[in-house]
């Protein structure tokens, strides 16, 4: 890379940092409030607040860094223009690569960010996001019990007469009428809220279990040492012990259990979230080349660029939304996942011909139809004369010029 490209790079890099930062800190504050009841109303640690709101940083970063380095690139290369610098590199009969190789770059390290996180640390958090909010369930329960008063959840009723220092619920009672065929009393001298397979129990000691009959006068008793009782459908955390597509591997995803029940009911599921984990590596290449053709090249002062600005971010916003929509899509079928790739691919290339100046021939085909079409008169009809003379410069300065030399 040249001397004027390492400055571009670095100056890319820089703004690049400066918007992820900012962006990772506003959308983490978000994140805080929407988890702060976890604090204030369950009483939980500040620790455990600080870990639910970081395992959704991935998942953030992965969408918002594309968008941070969209950002810094639009705004170095107005950068540029504005002082000038573009315009003595263009005049000086620099390649076209002096541009296009920093921003490239970056792209390019943007895109193997992208890929570590969606690949491997985004399934990660997902899954150690999901135990922790089955812990925090589980908490809520054994907090929600107070001693000497009735707790209704759901349809269980729980009492206990004292809580010990280490947890224990001493002098325990649970009426479970989750079942109105089976209505269940459940008596024991201690008990405590464990966890294990993901999933919430309540391990009860020396006890009875008294369930109902069929009628009023038949009830069994049954005395226990030890009786382990379900809460996780009480918790609201059904099944736990199975994990959503999202929360798979990548390995998990390439090779699945096709015996178990849970593939054979969602394969679209998991087709379609390996295609855009993968998929999603492009975007980040796409976004550059759009912003590179639209403002990576030399205009004079007289020359407003926010038309060009305006029509990349449309671009980048449109194709992105085409792609949520396509993998949605390959929920359904197999055939949208060729779109997945063919999107974000044939934006690359014609952004990159764009800014490279090989549609120069298509550009007067294109300019031939564009003054065919009647849009004045469309214009007056809609009401939208505004946003036809506003547009109109730029795609007229975009098709005439569609590299930054001549």
């Amino acid at each position: 890379m040249s001397l004027i490209g390492r400055y571009i790079f670095r100056q890319i890099v820089f703004a690049l940092l400066l918007t992820l930062t900012t962006l990772v800190v506003l959308l983490w504050f978000s994140q805080a409030l929407t988890q702060v009841r976890l604090v204030m109303s369950q009483g939980q640690t500040f620790w455990l607040f600080v870990q639910v709101t970081t395992l959704a940083l991935p998942a953030l970063i992965s969408v918002i860094g594309p968008v941070a380095m969209v950002i810094a690139i639009i705004h170095v290369l107005n950068r540029l223009n504005s002082d000038s610098e573009l315009v003595v590199v263009t005049a000086a009969g620099a390649p076209r690569m002096q541009l296009v190789a920093p921003v490239m770059t970056v792209a390019f390290i943007v895109m193997i960010a992208t890929a570590a996180i969606s690949l491997y640390l985004q399934p990660i958090a997902a899954k150690q996001f999901r135990a922790v909010m089955t812990q925090v369930k589980a908490d809520v329960i054994a907090s929600m019990a107070q001693e000497g008063q009735f707790t209704r959840l759901n349809a269980m009723t729980l009492h206990i007469q004292s809580r010990g220092p280490d947890g224990t619920l001493n002098g325990l009672m649970v009426h479970d009428m989750s079942d109105p065929a089976n209505i269940s009393t459940y008596l024991a001298e201690r008990g405590r809220i464990i966890e294990e397979n993901g999933g919430s129990y309540l391990v009860m000691e020396r006890g009875s279990l008294q369930r109902a009959g069929q009628t009023p006068e038949s009830i069994t008793m049954v005395g226990f040492d030890r009786y382990v009782y379900d809460l996780n459908h009480f918790a609201d955390a059904r099944d736990v012990a199975i994990y959503h597509s999202r929360e798979r591997s990548t390995l998990e995803l390439l090779f699945p259990d096709t015996s178990e029940a849970y593939y054979q009911e969602n394969e679209g599921r998991f087709r379609s979230e390996l295609h855009e984990r993968v998929s999603s590596m492009l975007y980040p290449i796409a976004f550059a080349a759009i912003a590179l053709a639209m403002v990576g090249f030399a205009r004079t002062s007289r020359e407003s660029r926010t038309s060009l600005v305006l029509i990349a971010v449309v671009w980048i916003v449109g194709l992105r939304i085409l792609g949520f929509a396509v993998a949605n899509l390959a929920r359904q079928a197999v055939w949208p996942v060729f779109l997945m790739y063919a999107l974000p691919l044939s934006a690359i290339a014609l952004a990159l011909a764009i800014a490279f100046g090989y549609t120069r021939g298509l550009e007067a085909i294109a300019l031939h139809y564009w003054n065919l079409i009647p849009r004045e008169a469309i214009a007056r009809r809609t009401g939208l004369r505004w946003l036809a003379d506003t547009m109109r410069p730029a795609l007229r300065s975009l098709m005439r010029q569609s590299g930054f030399a001549s």
